[in-house]
């Protein structure tokens, strides 16, 4: 026996099918049917110049993996090769009438890639590059510049988004009181943790399987039973909400029962790029490369947001290269598939698709409300049979890709609501925060131009907060910081904000803007961001919504929450609502 693949195939009647290839003569096939004649379908010719015989494997659990990859490898006198992926009609074809997403036009809100300037001149990712972190320098003596009074805003009043009975507004004074936030170095220190913690809720155990995930499950299961062998790396991807992120957090729990939490390096794109931007800046790599000397398998969600720099493309480089250079496991996710991300490839110096790429499908409207009610169960929504149905159908409206986020709302505003002694119906809540930003408003558009705003007192343990704004759009900022503190007073919200940074963003550029935000962020060392998305004169404005998902998940990565504003909607209350419920985490 010359060489030998095993290969999921899975099929509705059996997903633990199997194709074992190899290239061999008669003998060979008598001693694979000999020792597992039991698992094995007749034998097929195959007029390739790898392969020349093919069988079916049915019913391969770890156990008989295990077993048949020991078998091979001391029948080959050759290691088996790095596995060829398929053909892509096998993987990208519907599976019982579920699209898949590598095959249809992408929904209105999930746009392909930016595409990509001249490398010489332009970042090397579609997103633009992170800047080169430095400890943020000591805050000026003034916390704040002086806000002139706010006027009252000539615009229709907000709709009302009422939870308790008010408090009674706070006088406004002169200068905000100084608050006992966090330093920017203590904030610094916290974004600049490499490793993420395990989710308990993100398991094989708490994983729905169907046919829109069937092959990535069947890989994921594979990856677990023989890290670094056929699958690395094991690719990933599929537009937000098909469970990327829970397969890949499901392989790295499983995996740490046998190696240990501290031998997994489990990690995103947007957290693993600024680490080691920081790390070169500070001359202190020594310590991110004995973290990845003593790793055994690392996990990079979200790929796509790695930021790559002149300064840390070969250190990134020489990260992933380690892990292959000693066949240790590498599982990446990815919104766009690898053959969208070839200049990030090219940087990296490996190439994504070269183990195992799966494309995740969108789940049917019946597995939907399957996942609404898991979701639900992980973040303590506790929703009825009725209110699955209800969530699911109106999420095919905004955005089923933002389960998680609406689910936390939920929960978090269900449970202010029973802390106030209120009922806290699903409908009703949906008629809140949710309907007014789908249906949007009659009011005309506001002016913002004059509009000014004054930091109401913010106590010792304020959170630092930030508003960011495009460019070039003045009183936008102070607008939106009214319409939040009155929103939030007016629905009984108690967290209180110290304002340490009203900038700006240039909506303009086409490139970079997510890390350009998020270091402004980090540098001014807040953990909150008010953010209104591009108007409709930006280039960025077609694709709001992915801009939007950007940001969020980049800053999130730091542990700064967003609280997002498209600029089309500025003046309806249950963004600022949504936000309030978000900075609640």
């Amino acid at each position: 026996m010359d060489r030998w693949e095993i290969r999921p195939s899975p099929n509705a009647d059996d997903p633990q099918r199997h194709l074992l290839l190899l290239r061999g003569g008669v003998a060979d096939v008598a001693a694979v049917l000999k020792k597992f004649g039991a698992l094995c379908g007749r034998p097929t010719p195959l007029d390739g110049e790898e392969f020349n015989l093919s069988f079916v494997l049915h019913k391969v659990t770890p156990e008989v993996s295990e077993k048949l990859n020991e078998w091979l490898g001391k029948m080959s006198p050759k290691p088996a090769p790095a596995p060829t992926p398929p053909p892509p009609a096998p993987m990208n074809a519907p599976l019982s009438g579920i699209p898949s997403a590598s095959t249809l036009p992408p929904p209105k809100d999930i746009l392909p890639p930016i595409p990509m300037p001249p490398p010489a001149k332009e970042p090397l990712i579609s997103l633009g590059p992170e800047a080169v972190l430095t400890p943020p320098p000591p805050p000026p003596a003034p916390a704040m510049p002086a806000f002139a009074p706010a006027p009252v805003i000539a615009t229709p009043p907000p709709t009302e988004v009422r939870m308790a009975t008010p408090a009674a507004a706070s006088a406004p004074v002169d200068a905000p009181a100084p608050a006992a936030t966090p330093t920017p170095a203590a904030v610094n220190a916290a974004s600049m943790v490499l490793t993420d913690e395990l989710r308990a809720d993100l398991t094989f155990e708490t994983l729905l399987v169907g046919a829109y995930n069937r092959f990535a499950h069947a890989a994921a299961m594979s990856v677990v039973t023989s890290p670094g062998s056929m699958y690395n790396p094991l690719f990933l991807y599929g537009v937000p909400g098909t469970g990327k992120s829970h397969l890949l957090y499901a392989i790295a729990s499983s995996m740490s029962k046998g190696l240990g939490t501290s031998s997994l390096l489990v990690t995103s794109g947007a957290r693993l790029s600024r680490v080691v931007s920081a790390a070169i800046a500070s001359g202190s790599m020594a310590a991110i490369d004995k973290k990845v000397a003593d790793s055994k398998a690392i996990f990079v969600d979200d790929i796509h947001l790695l930021a790559l720099t002149d300064q840390n493309k070969d250190a990134l480089a020489k990260l992933f290269k380690s892990f292959f250079d000693r066949s240790q496991q590498v599982v990446i996710t990815s919104m766009y598939p690898p053959k969208a991300l070839g200049t990030l490839e090219e940087a990296l110096k490996f190439t994504f698709s070269k183990g195992w790429s799966v494309d995740l499908k969108i789940p049917s409207p019946n597995v939907q409300r399957d996942l609404v009610g898991s979701v639900g169960e992980r973040v303590g929504a506790q929703f009825s049979g009725d209110e699955i149905g209800q969530l699911a159908d109106k999420l095919t409206m905004w955005g089923y890709q933002d389960l998680n986020l609406w689910a936390k709302r939920i929960a978090t505003l269900r449970k202010m609501r029973a802390a106030a002694g209120q009922p806290a119906p699903l409908m009703d809540i949906l008629r809140l925060i949710y309907e007014p930003i789908t249906i949007g408003s009659e009011a005309p558009p506001v002016s913002t131009a004059g509009a000014s705003f004054t930091p109401p007192p913010a106590p010792p343990g304020s959170e630092p907060m930030a508003v960011l704004v495009p460019k070039g759009q003045d009183g936008l900022g102070a607008y939106a910081a009214n319409l939040f503190h009155e929103i939030g007073s007016k629905n009984g919200f108690t967290r209180t904000y110290a304002h340490t940074l009203m900038g700006t963003y240039d909506a303009m550029q086409q490139v970079g803007v997510p890390f350009q935000i998020a270091d402004m962020c980090h540098r001014a060392g807040v953990t909150r961001v008010l953010l209104v998305g591009p108007g409709p004169d930006s280039p960025l404005a077609p694709r709001a919504a992915e801009f939007g998902h950007a940001v969020r998940h980049i800053l999130d990565s730091a542990g700064i929450a967003t609280g997002w504003i498209p600029h089309a909607q500025l003046h309806i209350a249950a963004h600022y609502m949504n936000a309030h419920l978000d900075f609640e985490k």
